[in-house]
């Protein structure tokens, strides 16, 4: 035929190692083209939510909003303080009580019929009511005589118990004696504890209040400003489908249903909002609310001197520093939102750059909102660096370890072993590591963080089970095969010369391996760990199962103790809300640039890991 077989043959492979290229091209395309309208659709969303008037309700509403954590604080502290007063009377209060609700739900079936028989009208006869007495009355004194009091009861206060209880009936809604001296008696020692630690308490109730005649303005405002916004929506919605139909209407050749088509265009035609008249009741108040913010960062800093110094335990003393720390910074950043109340002007343009910066540094993800989607990629980027940071410091040292050892040290019985066992972690499903790390990797850990002795680590005793740390764990054991292969590899790929040069110096073993083959392999080791990056920063069913899901930026005041709290990720924000999205919104948009910045930063891992072998790539023998 004419045919050159080896030019054949060449152009089959060349043909094959090409779909590699058009395949990633086909996924950048395709991302691209779902995310490339994102940038305008949050530009008309972010213009709607400063013209409507959301923008400046926004600029009280997010500092006010960290009043009710230190609201919550200050309870907390006011809670532990008394605890340790009070606890006796009402462990004994809620002993009872639960004593009482336990022979009633013994004696139920017996009650219902006497209960039912009470509420007829006209009244029963005493005739028709004894022998239900009577039912009632046998129930209630086999189960008062079988209750099982605990020990904080005397011997006679738990036969007094049982001498109660066995004459409750449904006839009687009073509670038995003992039950009301248990009760005036906890409120006696309640109230007495509260005395105890009256400024404290004081303070907390005044923090909860001060913020009510702002909040009620505020409340106010945001009601005016949301109808503009659903109105705005509401608007955009119908002339979006309207202009659908007059496209569709252009294309019709069937003269009767243009006309239906444009007809039904008609009839959903809506007017935008007048934003510069709706606006104007709200900025009329402007004065108003600027002096409700002030007047609560007055009594924010009154709270703060006022606070007391210590609590009635060590955690609710720790709180209150944390509180008398935050409460200025809180009423400063309410003062500096003054300036920018009496600034703020509805018709600024919003320009591009503030779009972009809205997404690639905004500090949060917020979607289904009533109130103001925002695409902040922040909280979803740190989620993911800190879990593949732990996930690489956990894996590197098992893995060239182990890499070094099979390699260098191993006999072949023991490759044969080490090698299988090592590579077939990466058969395991993603999904049952989740599964693993939910029911056992996450308790082990909190269990772990429990232990007295170990109180002094940062974050221990943790609070949340899944978390970053958890999932740093499980994405490690992902990428021990990945990174122990390669790493091999590159230890493989010495120069025997190299080798038999050491030996020739007279070098140990061991010098030879740490001092000649492990630096001659250093590149491949980095590329090994590059490539394993790229491996866990990828991964989703992990982090989707174990990681916490919090959409928030983790607190790192707390130090290393920031690996114990949970997070969300890239990945994981795809995984969870793809499915749940309509098709071409904001937040379909949103979530697929977050993929196009994933894909962007798996290509950098990549190209970095090839840069630093051919950088450092050994001469061939």
């Amino acid at each position: 035929m004419g045919a050159d077989p080896q030019g054949l043959i060449r152009g089959f492979f060349a043909a094959n190692s090409s779909v590699t290229i058009i395949v990633l091209a086909l996924i950048m395309i395709f991302l691209l083209k779902e995310g490339a309208g994102f940038l305008g659709t949050y530009k008309h969303e972010l213009e709607i939510y400063r013209r409507a008037g959301l923008e400046f309700c926004d600029i009280v509403d997010r500092p006010l909003s960290e009043q009710q954590e230190l609201s919550s604080k200050l309870r907390r502290a006011v809670t532990t303080s008394v605890d340790p007063i009070i606890q006796g009377v009402r462990a004994r209060r809620d002993a009872a009580f639960l004593l009482k609700r336990e022979v009633e739900e013994q004696t139920k079936l017996a009650r219902e019929p006497l209960a039912a028989a009470l509420e007829k009208e006209p009244a029963p006869a005493a005739t028709e009511l004894d022998p239900l007495r009577q039912q009632v009355a046998a129930a209630t004194q086999q189960a008062a005589a079988k209750m099982n009091v605990p020990d904080v009861f005397t011997a006679d206060e738990a036969k007094r118990l049982r001498d109660e209880f066995a004459k409750l009936t449904p006839e009687v809604s009073d509670l038995p004696p003992m039950l009301m001296e248990l009760s005036a008696a906890f409120t006696v020692k309640d109230k007495e504890a509260k005395q105890k630690f009256g400024p404290l308490v004081d303070a907390s109730d005044e923090l909860e209040e001060a913020p009510e005649e702002l909040r009620g303005v505020l409340d106010e405002l945001k009601e005016e400003v949301l109808a503009t916004k659903e109105a705005a929506t509401t608007h955009f919605t119908l002339e979006e489908g309207r202009q659908k139909l007059l496209k569709a209407a252009s294309k019709a050749k069937d003269p009767q249903e243009k006309e239906d088509l444009i007809k039904e265009a008609d009839a959903s035609k809506t007017d935008e909002p007048n934003y510069e008249e709706s606006i104007k009741p709200v900025l009329e108040r402007r004065e108003e609310l600027i002096g409700k913010v002030v007047a609560y960062a007055a009594a924010a800093d009154a709270a703060a001197v006022n606070l007391p110094k210590e609590g009635g335990t060590a955690e609710a003393t720790q709180l209150l520093t944390e509180v008398r720390a935050a409460l200025p910074l809180h009423a400063k950043a309410l003062r500096d939102g003054v300036e920018s109340l009496r600034t703020w002007k509805q018709d600024k343009p919003v320009s591009i750059f503030t779009v972009i910066g809205a997404f690639f540094f905004g500090t949060s993800w917020l979607t289904n909102s009533s109130w103001q989607d925002f695409f902040g990629f922040v909280p979803l980027l740190v989620g993911s660096v800190v879990i593949a940071l732990i996930a690489i410091v956990i894996a590197t040292p098992l893995s060239v370890a182990a890499a070094i050892y099979t390699n260098q040290f191993a006999s072949d019985r023991e490759k044969e072993i080490i090698k299988p066992v090592i590579e077939f972690i990466q058969a395991i499903p993603s999904v049952v590591l989740g599964f693993i790390g939910i029911s056992l990797v996450g308790d082990l850990i909190k269990e772990i963080s429990e232990v007295p002795w170990l109180g002094w680590l940062p974050g221990f005793p943790i609070q949340e089970r899944l978390n970053m740390f958890n999932a740093g764990c499980l994405l490690a054991l992902m990428a021990v095969p990945t990174m122990f292969s390669l790493a091999e590899d590159a230890l493989n790929n010495v120069p025997q010369a190299y080798i038999d040069a050491s030996d020739a110096l007279g070098a140990t073993k061991l010098q030879t391996v740490f001092r000649v083959i492990v630096p001659a392999g250093l590149s491949g080791i980095a590329a090994a760990i590059l490539l394993g990056l790229g491996r866990v920063i990828g991964e989703t069913m992990v982090v989707l199962l174990v990681a916490g899901n919090r959409i928030a930026i983790p607190d790192f005041s707390g130090g290393p103790g920031v690996i114990f709290q949970p997070a969300h990720t890239l990945t994981g924000i795809i995984a969870q809300e793809l499915g749940e999205v309509s098709r071409g919104s904001a937040h379909w948009q949103a979530l697929f640039m977050v993929g196009i910045v994933l894909f962007v930063i798996s290509l950098a891992v990549n190209g970095c890991a090839r840069a630093v072998v051919r950088r450092f790539e050994l001469p061939k023998a």
